[in-house]
């Protein structure tokens, strides 16, 4: 259905006179709103806080990678070094090996073992004793040399297995650290966007501190409970004629304006009002939505929860300019905006008067009702409700 003003077309009980200033709802309990404030900025200082831890965690886990990957480069080059090194010692052994052999038969095709020592002889020359004398101190010596290029030989192999294990490793560590930071990087983004979000929360708060200063927020926390409310209606002998108990409806009130941020007490005050103390509700239209002085009937909503939902989506969208069907708790009611969700959607984002009212002081004069006097009654429903609360009596 098109939306339009809300005309007032049923009679209601005129229940008191006007209230002509914002009401304050008890001085002996802290003020709510300064409430919400001191918590949204609670939530401030803590997110932030754990936005900087992780960043800290993030900046850590960094360093450890990048020094894990210095490592690792260290590990490679000292690798590509031992590639090198260890070709060339085995080079080297063989070359060694293949100048004993040739010595080796070198001394023996002077003439064999004769000819190498010569007869038999008691009395060997000196030019013999030499040539042996220095053919085994070169032996000895190509030996020793061997056996210690081996010795370097085997300590290099070693050192290449153990960089390879190390490297192995370092890769692994490597593996770990970059998965860790991606979850870490996650982490802050999830982080900051609760940081925005509680900046948000306590502008908001703040703005609506403000917003007393004109009169009260149409949105912000409810200040009494569903049993406050409930009493108050009992003891005031209304004989309320719904499909659940007034308990119930006021529970459900509480419940649905928290979770739009809507002053679910006013929205209460406001059905008082609207429905003559409850006693005229028919089809769980809590706020005369859809009623006009040429309408045979108002909208029609199938449970009470449905009529009291539509109601605090319709108040949020007149007092919170910037309300869209993307951030509600629930998609826009069906029997209120469209049966259709995207027709619903489209229509609660274009609501030609959102913003209208972000205190209850600008209901009335064609907001909600034609009625100069339409907010007065409300403030003063609720101001009763509060009064009751505080001394149990009327």
């Amino acid at each position: 259905m098109p939306f339009r003003p809300r005309w007032l077309a049923a009679p209601v009980f005129v229940l008191v006179a006007l209230l002509a200033t914002p009401l304050t709802p008890t001085s002996a309990q802290s003020d709510p709103f300064d409430a919400e404030i001191s918590k949204a900025q609670d939530q401030v200082t803590a997110t932030r806080a754990q936005a900087h831890a992780a960043s800290a965690r993030l900046e850590s886990a960094a360093a450890q990678r990048q020094a894990v990957e210095a490592r690792v480069v260290a590990v490679e080059a000292r690798v590509a070094e031992l590639a090198i090194q260890i070709p060339a010692l085995k080079s080297q052994i063989e070359e060694l090996r293949r100048v004993l052999e040739t010595r080796a038969v070198a001394l023996y095709s002077i003439g064999g073992p004769a000819a190498l020592y010569g007869p038999i002889s008691f009395t060997p020359s000196l030019k013999a004793v030499r040539r042996r004398i220095l053919a085994d101190a070169a032996a000895r010596q190509d030996n020793a040399t061997v056996k210690k290029i081996e010795g370097v030989l085997v300590q290099l192999s070693e050192a290449e297995r153990q960089l390879a294990v190390e490297k192995s490793t370092l890769a692994a560590q490597q593996a770990e650290l970059v998965q860790l930071e991606a979850s870490l990087a996650a982490q802050q983004v999830e982080l900051d966007r609760r940081v925005a979000a509680a900046n948000a929360a306590l502008e908001r708060a703040q703005a609506l501190g403000a917003l007393r200063a004109r009169g009260e927020p149409m949105l912000g926390p409810t200040i009494l409970t569903a049993a406050q409310m409930a009493a108050w209606v009992r003891a005031k002998k209304y004989r309320t004629n719904l499909q659940t108990s007034i308990e119930d409806l006021a529970a459900i009130y509480v419940s649905e304006g928290t979770s739009e941020g809507l002053r679910a007490d006013l929205a209460f005050a406001q059905s008082v009002i609207e429905t003559g103390g409850f006693a005229s509700a028919p089809d769980n239209n809590f706020a005369g939505l859809g009623w006009c002085d040429s309408c045979a009937y108002g909208t029609r909503f199938p449970t009470p929860r449905d009529g009291v939902r539509a109601q605090v989506q319709h108040l949020k969208n007149y007092a919170d300019k910037t309300s869209r069907a993307a951030n509600l708790a629930h998609p826009p009611s069906p029997y209120w905006y469209s049966a259709d969700p995207v027709s619903a959607a489209r229509k609660f984002d274009t609501f030609f008067a959102k913003g209208w009212a972000p205190t209850w002081t600008d209901m009335g004069s064609g907001n909600w009702a034609t009625d100069r006097n339409y907010s007065g009654k409300v403030l003063k429903v609720y101001a009763d409700m509060v009064a009751f609360a505080r001394t149990g009596s009327l």
